[in-house]
């Protein structure tokens, strides 16, 4: 038996959320459906973490364990029976040792949005509008203050079902990625439930003008998630990378 890792890149648009759900079209059951043609039998597979409705993903990884060889390239053939909207983009073989969700060290998401009074059709589904009298520079301000270790009760839905709330952010910025398009980027070695859509939310009520960029070490420090922004959307978050040791 073969322990496998993937690489998966997906555009959550149709997406019911990645973990699998009765009668839902879900990332995980895609997935395993297309092993099923694969090996002939139900193949589980174990994910670095889950992802909502909506959200997409550049690098996901999942693990699992191949029940026997086949002559096919195993990116190549999971591929071919995968859809449009969900692909291998690589798929090493790898120790037994290795755990998709247990052995990661840092995770990177990434929110993307535009200035804009108006909607934008490419955008649709891909990136969040946000009106243009937005203080960026505020915003990068205010993104130094989530750097470090810190509890994030205030950062979190309140139906996680976590105890533990304490992350690590090793780095988060603003950056241009076009003419008044944007992504919020951010690593840590742990991400709560809506954690990244929270921060989000908060960060854009600081380039409103609602709150100060100051406001987002009182409000971490608060572990009150009343007193933080409101939760943006699913449809701008993205999955960038998963990094391990």
């Amino acid at each position: 038996m073969s322990r496998y890792k993937l690489t998966i890149e997906y555009d959550g648009t149709n997406f019911a959320g990645y973990q699998v759900q009765p009668l839902k079209r879900t990332v995980q059951s895609e997935l395993e459906d297309a092993l099923t043609k694969i090996y002939g039998e139900k193949v589980p597979t174990f994910a670095s973490g889950r992802t909502d409705a909506g959200v997409h993903a550049l690098g996901a990884v999942v693990h699992f364990d191949a029940p026997k060889q086949i002559k096919n390239n195993v990116q190549d053939a999971l591929n071919s029976f995968l859809p449009a909207d969900l692909k291998v983009v690589k798929a090493e073989q790898v120790g037994d040792d290795f755990d998709a969700r247990f052995s990661t060290k840092k995770k990177t998401y990434g929110y993307k949005f535009y200035l804009s009074r108006y909607e934008r059709p490419l955008f649709e589904n891909k990136a969040l509008r946000v009106n243009d009298n937005i203080d960026i520079g505020k915003i990068k301000e205010a993104c130094k203050y989530l750097i470090g270790k810190h509890d994030f009760t205030s950062f979190v839905a309140r139906k996680s079902g976590k105890t533990d709330f304490v992350r690590e952010i090793y780095d988060a910025e603003i950056i241009k990625t076009g003419d008044s398009e944007y992504m919020f980027k951010i690593s840590g070695n742990g991400f709560l439930y809506n954690m990244v859509r929270i921060i989000m939310g908060t960060l854009l009520f600081v380039g409103s003008g609602k709150f100060a960029p100051e406001d987002v070490k009182k409000i971490i420090d608060a572990k009150d998630r009343r007193l933080a922004g409101k939760t943006v959307p699913p449809h701008g978050l993205y999955l960038l990378s998963v990094e391990y040791c």
